[in-house]
């Protein structure tokens, strides 16, 4: 992406927008990211988005002490149980407050397809291609069936991150979690030494 022939962003934006069909759809893993840093609108741009780590996130409750303790009262009548009238999906039917568990793509697809797609080489054109995989399989399954898949994804063993098994680096930028505080300390340094430069200047 450095050589002499490698394009700008904008001039790469352009290239997008004009090979994107007014009526896609595109599919990725938390895919609103790229839409939103390459300025691409949706309903302009392109037809809509669909996110994969939307379709397999799993519902889990944001504190499981506070969750149990509602149990609890509602089997022993302390508390009424829920009335079916309201809107069951709402954390205030459940009682308690919910978050949801978004998976990582290899995650997904090394419990759900038996394929490893970050084994040594972080490659985004093999990203894209296991998102429509994965979407095509699961495009029309019914409530039940998601409901089994992401319980499984929630059970399988931990899946360790590209930066957690390999290099935090790729093409010189941290993206492990524990290089934040090495960002700082690069920050603080840059700007001591860019307003040493222009003292000197």
């Amino acid at each position: 992406c450095l050589g002499a022939d490698a394009k700008s962003l904008e001039e790469a934006v352009q290239i997008i927008k004009g090979l994107l069909p007014k009526d896609g759809v595109l599919v990725g893993q938390a895919i609103d990211h790229d839409v939103e840093w390459l300025g691409l609108t949706p309903g302009k741009d392109f037809a809509r988005m669909v996110d994969i780590s939307e379709i397999f996130r799993q519902r889990m409750p944001f504190n499981l002490n506070d969750a149990s303790e509602v149990m609890k009262k509602i089997e022993s009548g302390e508390i009424a149980s829920p009335s079916s009238s309201g809107d069951v999906s709402s954390d205030e039917y459940l009682g308690f407050a919910t978050r949801y568990r978004h998976f990582s793509l290899r995650h997904v697809c090394l419990n759900l397809l038996n394929e490893d797609i970050q084994s040594g080489v972080h490659n985004p054109i093999s990203d894209a291609s296991y998102s429509l995989k994965l979407f095509h399989k699961y495009r029309n399954a019914g409530v039940t069936q998601l409901r089994i898949v992401r319980d499984g994804l929630h059970r399988a063993p931990p899946t360790p991150s590209f930066s957690q098994e390999y290099t935090p680096v790729i093409d010189g930028v941290c993206v492990s979690a524990a290089g934040y505080k090495h960002k700082r300390a690069a920050r603080k340094i840059w700007s001591w030494y860019a307003g040493k430069k222009a003292t000197k200047c």
